[in-house]
């Protein structure tokens, strides 16, 4: 009689790793990922509200907030792969709550210039949100795939949030809203989404043929630019304020 094997635990198997039955080792990766990410993307969403009481401002782009809550709607309400998942999307949207009612608290000093948008952040979040929502729902029909939907349009929403901080933080002047700690929670999140899928389809390309294309490599290459020019750009910010501070 063969004894029970020991530390097997793993994160529930989705539809493709049900199907494929991939052995220990290769779980444990995926799964050290998939969490080591989890909880640097939940660090830095708390850091986000942390930093927007700091600093009276705001640190994720309008577009970008609409797109992330959007997609854990999508992909933690409606699509989930299991009840971990969902468990973690639900902390996300709480703290995303917190996000928000910073965003529309603080704002309006932002945005002073076009008032436009600062007399209604409320509803261009409420807009955007919806919108966002329609657009994974419809992106999930015309490709068919849960999974390949969550990757592609989970990337996309991570080079336009990396995109946007970069802009945001130039057009400001300064860095407000912002830090080190999220930037490097955002960044070594990112990074090891990147390395689970490359992971996956380094064993299994027939399961993931999207991960091994070209438009997917250029996506992760973008991604990885896009992060380190805003800690260029932020470094140098921060020490123009500093000099102007002393």
């Amino acid at each position: 009689m063969e004894s029970p094997s020991h530390f097997e635990f793993h994160l529930p198997l989705g539809a493709i790793d049900q199907v494929n039955k991939p052995p220990l080792y290769y779980l444990w990766l995926q799964d050290g990922c998939i969490i080591v990410a989890g909880l640097l993307w939940t660090m830095a969403y708390v850091l986000y509200i942390i930093q927007a009481r700091k600093d009276k401002s705001y640190g994720m782009p309008l577009i970008a907030l609409c797109a992330n809550i959007s997609w854990e709607i999508t992909y933690g309400l409606f699509y989930p792969l299991s009840y971990v998942e969902t468990a973690a999307f639900i902390l996300w949207l709480l703290l995303d709550l917190g996000i928000v009612l910073s965003t529309v608290k603080f704002g309006t000093k932002q945005w002073r210039h076009p008032s436009l948008v600062a007399r209604r952040i409320p509803t261009i979040l409420v807009i955007g949100c919806g919108l966002s929502l329609l657009i994974h729902w419809q992106f999930i029909e015309a490709l068919g795939s849960r999974d390949e939907a969550a990757f592609w349009s989970g990337f996309a929403c991570q080079n336009l949030l990396g995109t946007l901080s970069v802009m945001q933080i130039i057009s400001r002047g300064n860095t407000s809203g912002h830090s080190w700690s999220i930037w490097l929670c955002r960044w070594i999140g990112s990074s090891l989404a990147i390395v689970l899928y490359c992971w996956r389809y380094y064993h299994y390309p027939e399961s993931y043929p999207f991960a091994g294309s070209s438009v997917a490599v250029s996506m992760f290459i973008l991604m990885e630019i896009v992060d380190l020019a805003y800690a260029v750009m932020y470094m140098r910010l921060a020490g123009q304020v500093k000099e102007k501070a002393q």
